[in-house]
């Protein structure tokens, strides 16, 4: 089973895509820089 992520908590997707994807017990992340909000 696949469970797309997303929050408003972290910058939103750029593209098409989802944020993260959540397939059983893995979490794959998009590819992001890491960002302090300000």
């Amino acid at each position: 089973k696949k469970e797309a992520i997303q929050t408003e908590k972290a910058p939103a997707a750029l593209g098409p895509y989802s944020q993260a994807i959540k397939a059983n017990n893995l979490l794959f992340v998009s590819g992001v820089l890491g960002l302090v909000p300000e």
